[in-house]
């Protein structure tokens, strides 16, 4: 079944934000699940309709008042002229909110950077008294009879209550935090991208978090990439392979000191960092891939085909899909499967679907035990 009108829309808007720099319509249309079928592998017939679809999904989106906005671009410096789109983050997100200090006239702002992960969206400041009229203000709306923009005001209650803390607020404001081992991994990532740098390996003590076992690593750099936390690419010796490797589980950093000035290795030529900036977090792990195959009820079966997860098996009489994954981290692959309540089952292997089996009874032990306490309490 072709994805709807709806998921087009909230495909191409959560892909343009999540780019920087403006992306060619080539790979708009190549990289996009609802246009990417009839682009890559249709006649010039499908192909002229794929790019109708997106121009009708881009005015659609237009309308709608997002801004998406044509960009034209150069490649090296030279003189021909492509096309390109964004979604500038200061135009399509709302201010972020900081409170002026009721004492001292000066922005409340946390230390470092901030809890700003769009640094080009501007800054709305409010005064102690400001936020207090606002936060009254939208309390007040919610409960006008027939309001025509109230679930509006419901949710940017919600959102400013959070920011702002109503309970409390204004004398012990909200603060951000670094989370804890961000100085540890910082020290460990100016090493390793001295090392990277240098072409240099380097040893470390690395926390295999499935086996619960360290082990000591000799691995050559390949590349550095964040996603959620920092990774290091590269290629272990030891497994006679490239893997993936968490910084935060490292210990004991040392580059190789022998010849300093003299490259250890080389990166070959056809390693692209790029191929491992969209995975998911099963598949950014150290250890040997697990292969494993999971049937998807309908349905969700429609969902994962749309989203390409895994790879087919097989589709079933009832519309159920069974799909192959490779699986280097266990634990977050089972809660994803365990997030979609009994709809997917792992088939294969034995030892996945016991540990998928313990991982539900450790949850339900959680809750029953969080319940006991509410009732104890009640």
């Amino acid at each position: 079944m072709p994805p709807t009108r709806t998921q087009r829309w909230l495909d191409l808007l959560s892909y343009l934000l999540g780019r920087r720099v403006p992306v060619p319509v080539e790979q708009i249309m190549e990289e996009l699940p609802a246009y990417a079928e009839k682009w890559i592998d249709g006649d010039a017939t499908s192909r002229a309709t794929a790019r109708r679809t997106f121009e009708r999904d881009k005015d659609d989106l237009r309308r709608l008042g997002v801004p998406l906005e044509p960009v034209p671009y150069t490649v090296g410096g030279g003189v021909d002229q492509y096309e390109g789109y964004r979604i500038a983050h200061r135009d399509f997100y709302l201010p972020y909110l900081r409170l002026i200090s009721g004492h001292t006239g000066e922005v409340e702002a946390p230390p470092g950077r901030g809890p700003r992960p769009y640094l080009d969206v501007p800054s709305l400041d409010l005064s102690p008294a400001e936020a207090e009229l606002a936060l009254e203000a939208l309390r007040r709306a919610t409960t006008i009879p027939a309001f025509p923009f109230a679930d509006e005001a419901t949710s940017a209650l919600r959102k400013l209550a959070f920011d702002l803390d109503p309970e409390r607020f204004p004398e012990d404001p909200v603060r951000w935090v670094e989370p804890p081992g961000a100085r540890e991994v910082l020290a460990r990532l100016r090493v390793l991208s001295g090392a990277l740098l240098g072409r240099k390996r380097v040893r470390f003590a690395y926390h295999g978090i499935y086996r619960g076992r360290v082990t000591q690593r000799e691995v050559a750099p390949y590349g550095l990439f964040f996603q959620g936390d920092w990774y290091l690419v590269g290629r272990d010796d030891a497994a006679d392979g490239i893997r993936v490797f968490r910084v935060s589980r490292m210990e004991e950093v040392t580059v190789n000191s022998k010849a300093p000035k003299s490259p250890d290795y080389a990166i070959p030529e056809d390693f692209s960092l790029r191929d491992y900036l969209d995975l998911r977090a099963w598949e950014l792990g150290e250890e040997e891939a697990i292969e494993t195959e999971v049937r998807f009820r309908f349905p969700l079966s429609v969902r994962v085909e749309q989203n390409r997860e895994g790879e087919k098996v097989r589709e079933e009489e009832d519309g159920a899909v069974v799909r192959r994954f490779r699986v280097a981290r266990p634990d977050p692959f089972l809660r994803w499967i365990l997030s979609l309540a009994g709809e997917a089952e792992i088939l294969s292997p034995a030892e996945l679907r016991e540990d998928l089996q313990e991982m539900a009874r450790r949850v339900e032990a959680l809750y029953a035990e969080a319940d006991s306490e509410a009732a104890t309490h009640a």
